[in-house]
């Protein structure tokens, strides 16, 4: 069993420091090392899912549901959180270490034996992917994008059953884009001919990108609006809501969860069941409306208005859509006394529009900056910096790190008080993990 986490440590060690030496490969390029590989896709139906937030709980959200309907389904994510495994789950559970180092062996082997060049770490991930969900048999595989869609890694796949596309908003926009038109235009290009796209647009102009580029590729194409789901109560750790299916007629999910974002990512998941049982992918006998419902109330998503100790919540909000999202969450949260804000980001986002947002709220008594360990966080004098442009720097105060501050916040929580941690995934995952080491 040492050996065996000795080994694991030294390999995930090794493929976190691939981006330091190699380039990004083209989507042609992919998809020959993916055919070197005996084209592993052809084996498993495909869900490919784009976005610029709600990714995650979208793929989580429908794994739920088809996995309780009795498929055997893989489920591809990124970033992860804390172990490099919750990338690559199935049946909701990740892989083993002994998959894991499997995969890396055999990868590496063919890309050896074909003389590819080394891949991108993200690339790697998705090879690694692959090979797992092949071997696994998986029935039914939710891919998750990286970043954009268009030049993505996981648009290599030569077939899919269901493309889907989460709201749209400014992120990446060095490599996608400066308006949420341009970043929607690259969010399209996962669109295959003839594959139904389901998308949550927020804006008409943003829906019609999908829907031309729909047209052009031959694709049904459905739009998802806040038509389609509504009666949304909130309730102390619950969400229930109403959503109007043109296949099962109205069901009233409730979630497992005080994020009144994930209704949203919800009601897409919801949408693609009901595609993939509509065109008989799936059993319609088998993803019935209990099944859904159940699917949606048993699903956890890591790192989204979680609970991790009582009254000590943390939020993936890492860009300026997503902690307007987490904002409106908070404020429906019903908190009784005061909140504190332990925030922190990555140093290519607009954080200091993010916390202009979060000190305009007026939702928090104090606002703890950290830097996170990760070498992509904004520094403390940075972090610092925004908070004086926000214009509200009296309540926010730095913590010296993030270890630190956690054994300061979270001990004693008075109650009816509420402690958040947000800002980066990258942030949520050092917590969740110290957390856990801490017992």
């Amino acid at each position: 069993m040492e050996k065996l986490q000795n080994n694991y440590e030294n390999t995930v060690e090794r493929l976190c420091r691939i981006p330091g030496f190699t380039r990004k490969h083209s989507v042609e390029e992919t998809r020959r090392f993916l055919a070197y590989m005996g084209s592993p896709e052809r084996n498993m139906r495909i869900v490919h899912v784009a976005g610029t937030n709600g990714k995650g709980s979208v793929c989580a959200y429908l794994a739920g549901i088809l996995t309780k309907a009795g498929y055997r389904v893989g489920l591809f994510t990124s970033p992860h959180l804390v172990d490099i495994r919750e990338r690559f789950q199935i049946d909701g559970t990740p892989i083993s270490k002994e998959s894991f180092l499997d995969a890396v062996e055999r990868v590496e082997a063919m890309l050896a034996e074909s003389k590819t060049d080394a891949p991108t770490f993200f690339e790697m991930m998705f090879y690694i992917g692959m090979y797992v969900f092949c071997e696994a048999r998986v029935d039914i595989l939710i891919l998750e994008t990286g970043m954009g869609g268009r030049l993505d890694a996981t648009n290599a796949v030569s077939v899919k059953d269901l493309t889907l596309i989460t709201k749209i908003g400014l992120d990446h926009m060095k490599f996608l884009g400066d308006t949420p038109e341009e970043i929607a235009g690259e969010k399209a290009g996962i669109i295959m001919s003839g594959v139904p796209v389901i998308v949550e647009a927020g804006n008409d102009e943003v829906a019609d990108i999908f829907c031309r580029k729909a047209q052009e590729k031959g694709s049904p194409c459905r739009i998802l609006s806040k038509k389609d789901y509504g009666e949304i109560i909130i309730r102390k750790k619950s969400i229930d809501f109403s959503f109007y299916s043109r296949y099962y007629g109205t069901i009233r999910p409730s979630l497992s969860t005080s994020a009144l974002y994930q209704v949203d990512n919800t009601a897409l998941a919801l949408a693609a069941a009901e595609s993939l049982a509509e065109r008989g992918i799936v059993d319609s006998e088998r993803v019935t409306r209990e099944v859904l419902l159940a699917g949606l109330h048993e699903t956890r998503w890591a790192g989204r208005m979680e609970e991790v100790l009582p009254g000590f919540f943390v939020d993936g909000a890492h860009n300026v859509d997503g902690v307007e999202a987490f904002i409106k969450s908070v404020a429906a949260d019903g908190c009784t006394g005061q909140r504190s804000l332990i925030f922190s980001a990555s140093a290519d986002k607009d954080y200091p529009q993010m916390l202009r947002l979060l000190s305009d709220s007026g939702l928090f008594s104090r606002i703890i900056l950290t830097p996170m360990k990760n070498k992509r966080g904004a520094g403390r004098e940075e972090l610092l910096d925004a908070a004086g442009q926000a214009g509200s720097a009296a309540h926010m105060e730095t913590g010296d790190s993030l270890p630190a501050v956690l054994e300061q916040e979270t001990k004693n929580i008075p109650e009816g008080n509420r402690v958040y941690l947000a800002g980066s995934l990258y942030f949520v995952g050092e917590a969740k993990e110290y957390l856990s080491k801490r017992g």
